[in-house]
């Protein structure tokens, strides 16, 4: 698997474990009296995910509040502009400036398999297109966004009238997709080599996740080089970066808490889990069949 495949990969999917059973992973901090589940979630999703777990279910429905990382089913008009604003070419600039010819071309082609006029990316950022591509791509198989889990529990929040806190704003959330723009002619270069490929990647993660096949998801993330020397400002800048601001705001949480964020940000040495057992949280795995 190439290198800049699995990057696209990691970042449209963020990866979870399991220890207990053939279920994705919930797990509870604990300190003093308060409780923190936290759910590692996939941001786009079809029918074979659903139903959860009964108890994962009932955790959320014990909580006092859903935390998640930000509402993108409610854009103001303002985070509508600034996101046209943050993914457009700059005036007098298109996307053929940043890609050869034979990439152009091979673009093209793609746009017309996924029955797009071949100008849609024109005036698009390089970086947002390799994005773009590949949900595209996701929802040809039958992946949307409004079946991943991130949505899932806002719809669930909002039918049961349980407040939502956001741990970012829109704008901030798009700042941090922005550094992308810094490997962005690459990105998109390798996304258009491996487009028919892609696929095949994007089932078998997911069958992992499923499964709670851990030591799966965390070998391919291993060979992942985006998250290894080559790119430590980038994962300082999508990861750590954010883990930090964020723990400060879930320890200030009072009372219980159901928390879905990108599961990428649970683990490693500078994971969500690792940083709040260093600060005292008693760390478990939930049973997907006893709370």
């Amino acid at each position: 698997m190439k290198p800049w495949m699995r990057r696209l990969s990691s970042l449209l999917l963020v990866l979870t474990s399991s220890q207990l059973a053939a279920e994705p992973s919930l797990w509870l901090a604990t300190k003093n009296q308060q409780q923190l589940y936290l759910f590692g979630s996939i941001h786009i999703g079809s029918e074979q995910f659903y139903p959860l777990p009964d108890t994962f279910i009932q955790a959320f429905e014990r909580s006092q509040r859903l935390v998640i990382e930000t509402d993108v089913s409610s854009l103001s008009t303002n985070d509508r502009r600034l996101l046209q604003q943050t993914t457009q070419q700059a005036s007098g600039h298109t996307l053929a400036d940043d890609i050869s010819p034979d990439y152009q071309q091979k673009l093209a082609k793609i746009s017309q398999q996924l029955g797009l006029s071949p100008s849609m990316f024109d005036n698009m950022q390089a970086w947002y297109v390799a994005i773009m591509l590949s949900q595209l791509q996701m929802q040809n198989l039958g992946y949307q966004t409004e079946l991943g889990l991130d949505l899932h529990f806002i719809e669930q929040a909002r039918h049961n009238n349980t407040p939502i806190y956001q741990l970012e704003s829109f704008a901030e959330q798009l700042t941090t997709l922005q550094q992308l723009s810094h490997i962005q002619t690459s990105l998109l270069e390798q996304t258009i080599d491996d487009f028919e490929h892609i696929p095949q990647v994007f089932e078998q993660l997911v069958a992992y996740w499923n499964e709670g096949d851990n030591q799966q998801l965390f070998a391919l993330l291993k060979d992942d080089p985006m998250f290894q020397q080559d790119a430590e400002w980038l994962s300082e800048a999508l990861l750590y970066r954010r883990n930090r601001h964020w723990i400060s705001q879930l320890t200030q949480l009072n009372g219980t808490s159901f928390v879905v964020v990108g599961a990428m940000h649970l683990y490693g040495e500078k994971g969500l889990l690792n940083e709040l057992t260093q600060l005292g949280y008693v760390i478990r795995e939930v049973d997907p069949k006893h709370l």
